[in-house]
């Protein structure tokens, strides 16, 4: 049987850098931060936070809310209208949802599966919605599972919006594991001190009909996750998870390691996530080949990192730009990988995404240009 082709694109950002995915991308080329300081009494920490500000709610709904039905319609209007006829599946990607309810003792509106049906509401579609909540693979784990509903015909296309804000909650949550950087995370730095928290809604669309786009889209070639069962919040020393879901996504896509040309890391700025990244590309002969992280220019998104970082991945290959790490200024990893420190032009045909997160779980993308 033929395999179907699954395309991926109509990408969006509402981040700290920006409303829309080109905006952020055009931010973070200039060398932007999103990351700055904010008074305690809002984030139960003074350390450097990616917050979305002067952002304008719509009537009635919530930060989560807004954000999440502000960036689906952005993605939306970037797809034909005929296509709204079709059956479409939502999927909502986040680790925490909308846990400010909690603070109102709201215990229903809280779960993520309230915030599924508000979206869903309120978007044009003839949809069903699921939650995906799998730590921070959470973002390219709702991808590949878009991926794999399409490609068994299931459902026609796919709208994936990923969320996550910061709250006091998630950031105490992380203080208790001294894990906050007082700077701006540097990931794969020698200096690292660890990572920094940030919030953002980002959506793609995957569809098995490449006419659905208005702009050109990216392939699905493959994907995977795996889970190394290592440590509740501890990543494997040997990075085997990670190795796992890497070559696992190779196999899938039919790609070989020497046709990756660029990787976007997890890279959250911590020791033994970077460690354990260095050593994974390392063990899966990666190490040579281009690598950043993108947690200095918008923190790390929790829910929404996956979709995120692919976005800005896409925007990458769109450009034929890759981005440098920002705040990385000597690479000090267990293994030597080749870091970008500088913005770099490069004809990019196929890219590797990667994520890792609390309980072991890790998951790679790989995309390519579309040949058409």
């Amino acid at each position: 049987m033929e395999r179907k082709v699954i395309y991926i694109g109509a990408e969006d950002i509402l981040s700290s850098l920006g409303k829309t995915a080109a905006e952020s991308y055009q931010n973070a080329l200039t060398g932007v931060s999103g990351l700055k300081k904010h008074p305690i009494e809002n984030f139960f920490t003074n350390k450097p936070l990616g917050i979305i500000e002067n952002f304008r709610l719509l009537e009635d709904f919530t930060k989560v809310e807004s954000m999440c039905i502000e960036s689906a319609r952005n993605s939306l209007s970037q797809v034909y209208d005929a296509c709204f006829l079709d059956k479409w599946l939502i999927i909502i990607s986040t680790t925490k949802g909308d846990i400010g309810y909690l603070e109102q003792n709201e215990i229903d509106k809280a779960k993520p599966t309230y915030l599924a049906q508000r979206v869903k509401g309120n978007l044009p579609l003839n949809s069903e919605v699921m939650v995906v909540s799998n730590a921070c693979i959470s973002g390219l784990l709702a991808i590949i599972t878009a991926h794999d509903y399409i490609a068994t015909g299931k459902y026609q296309h796919a709208l994936v919006i990923g969320v996550d804000t910061v709250s006091k909650f998630t950031t105490s949550g992380f203080e208790s594991f001294y894990a906050l950087s007082e700077d701006p995370s540097s990931p794969f730095d020698k200096n690292r001190t660890g990572l920094s928290l940030g919030e953002a809604a980002s959506c793609v669309v995957l569809s098995s009909k490449s006419n659905l786009f208005k702009e050109v889209p990216m392939v699905f070639v493959g994907g995977a996750s795996s889970n190394d069962a290592n440590h509740i919040s501890g990543p494997s020393r040997t990075g085997e998870g990670l190795v796992r879901a890497i070559n696992l996504a190779l196999k899938s896509a039919n790609v070989e390691q020497s046709q990756i040309d660029f990787i976007s890391a997890h890279g959250t700025g911590t020791k033994y996530n970077d460690d354990m990244e260095s050593i994974a590309f390392t063990r899966c002969n990666l190490q040579n080949t281009p690598v950043n992280s993108l947690k200095g220019y918008f923190g790390h998104t929790l829910g929404a990192a996956g979709v995120l970082e692919l976005s800005i991945s896409m925007q990458s290959m769109r450009n034929n730009m890759m981005l440098k790490t920002l705040g990385c200024v000597s690479p000090g990893t267990s293994e030597d990988i080749n870091v970008l420190l500088n913005n770099k032009k490069a004809k990019l045909k196929t890219v590797l995404k990667t994520a890792s997160g609390f309980g072991g779980c890790n998951a790679a993308v790989i995309l390519k240009n579309n040949p058409n």
